[in-house]
């Protein structure tokens, strides 16, 4: 006997630090929704691709007839090979996003990549995003779409902002119900609650060592272990409940929020035209708007430089 190969039929590819965590919890409680148990990201199309279809498809094994299926993962959205090997495995997806302001969410990615100690503790911001491209390149959505629909038709995709979350979340989640085709009154315990806040190590160095731990069990399929320590509370002896701000990096300068602002600029124009939103308004502050209308007199070659690069001009 064979048994059926089940693969997802919806991916929610991003943003990373977007509020995906918070979606994924709400999609979890949904009776027409399979989500794996096992993690909360299965990174099969940019990490394990390698592994092969069978190794993705015991992901989905439990599933018992719900009407979607589906694979979040934020890292997707930005990985340029990961559109083409979506399409070629499942090429009916629904593709959701969710996007959030670019600027906080390099600021929150910037404290996610300090707290696991993935860059030295002593770098400035900028220069973590020199270290770390992804901090800042991750947040160009309009760059990041385009291999999106260089393969899936727009009717496929789907862009959410996550503002819209901010003032309503049940509303934000009927939309993505919506979207999927379940019942769209459903209602999450989960959508009233804040998920995957940032928490500060009491300690850079065993932070460093247990996130290197997590990661290394969940790559060895090991998911089981990770959520075990969780439920006694181990991770309690490495964070601290919330974020301290004596412990936590100084907050971003306005002459820092200034410079970002310039450098998603022109990205943050081309997906407002390409949605019919105005993002820029939305995002970056007022005083922009003259500049957003001169965005293509300025030159992208300009705005997109590195940090360093642009502190040099």
């Amino acid at each position: 006997m064979t048994s059926q190969v089940v693969l997802p039929d919806f991916v929610v590819v991003g943003a990373s630090k977007g509020g995906t965590v918070w979606i994924n919890e709400c999609l979890r409680e949904h009776p027409d929704v399979f989500l794996t148990p096992d993690t909360h990201e299965i990174f099969y199309f940019d990490r394990f691709f390698s592994r092969g279809t069978a190794w993705y498809a015991r992901y989905f094994r439990e599933h018992d007839g719900e009407k979607r299926i589906g694979d979040i993962t934020s890292s997707y959205l930005a990985h340029p090979q990961v559109p083409p090997r979506v399409r070629s495995l499942i090429p009916g997806a629904t593709v959701i996003a969710s996007l959030r302001n670019p600027i906080d969410r390099a600021w929150s990615k910037y404290l996610h990549v300090w707290r696991k100690g993935q860059i030295p503790r002593h770098l400035t911001f900028w220069q973590a995003c020199e270290r770390a491209p992804g901090i800042l390149t991750d947040g160009e959505y309009f760059r990041a779409f385009r291999s999106w629909r260089a393969v899936f038709p727009n009717k496929q995709i789907h862009l959410l902002v996550l503002d819209d979350a901010r003032e309503d979340p049940f509303a934000y989640m009927r939309r993505v119900y919506e979207i999927l085709g379940v019942d769209p009154a459903f209602r999450a315990a989960s959508t009233t609650v804040r998920a995957n806040e940032h928490r500060t190590p009491r300690s850079i160095w065993a932070a460093h060592v247990a996130y290197r731990c997590s990661d290394l069990l969940h790559r060895h399929g090991l998911h089981l272990s990770v959520r075990i320590a969780k439920r006694v509370g181990l991770d309690r002896l490495v964070l601290h409940d919330g974020g301290v701000a004596t412990k936590d990096p100084p907050p971003l300068r306005e002459k820092d929020r200034t410079r970002l602002r310039r450098y998603y600029l022109p990205d943050v124009t081309a997906l407002s035209a390409d949605i019919d939103r105005d993002l820029v308004s939305l995002w970056l502050s007022q005083a922009d708007r003259a500049v957003a209308a001169h965005a293509g007199d300025l030159g992208r070659e300009e705005l997109v430089k590195g940090p360093s690069e642009r502190g040099r001009s």
